[in-house]
């Protein structure tokens, strides 16, 4: 595989005759990104820098609510959300780290070491 496309992709498994199966880095955006803002109380995804509502997810805005770090044995996402007022942040918080966590397992195979949840705010509907 050419090696500027390695750069953007990671080992979801090998298998033993048949290859190498990779996942691109905007797969796992999508897929964390998607379940993340789809749990109920997360108003929406947050620009981990400026803390503003991302109203549009695409692959460019996904970029600016998460954060990978992928190692050898593992991936760790930290994830930018704007939570709905009146709702339990702890609570909304671990919803969002178990449907993400269960998400990435089921889609891509792999297990990931953390999801740390970044509340930039609090807003109404």
């Amino acid at each position: 595989m050419d090696n500027e496309l390695l750069k953007s992709v990671h080992v979801v498994a090998e298998l033993s005759n048949s290859g190498t199966v990779y996942a691109a880095d905007d797969v796992f955006s999508t897929v964390v990104g998607l379940n993340a803002s789809d749990v109920d109380g997360v108003l929406g995804l947050s620009d981990l820098n400026t803390g503003e509502l991302i109203t549009k997810i695409n692959n460019k805005t996904l970029t600016k609510a998460l954060r990978f770090e992928f190692t050898d044995e593992a991936v760790s996402v930290l994830v930018g959300i704007i939570v709905t007022a009146g709702s339990n942040l702890l609570g909304v918080s671990r919803a969002v780290q178990n449907k993400v966590a269960s998400a990435v397992q089921d889609m891509i195979g792999i297990s990931l070491a953390a999801v740390n949840i970044q509340i930039s705010d609090v807003r109404s509907r």
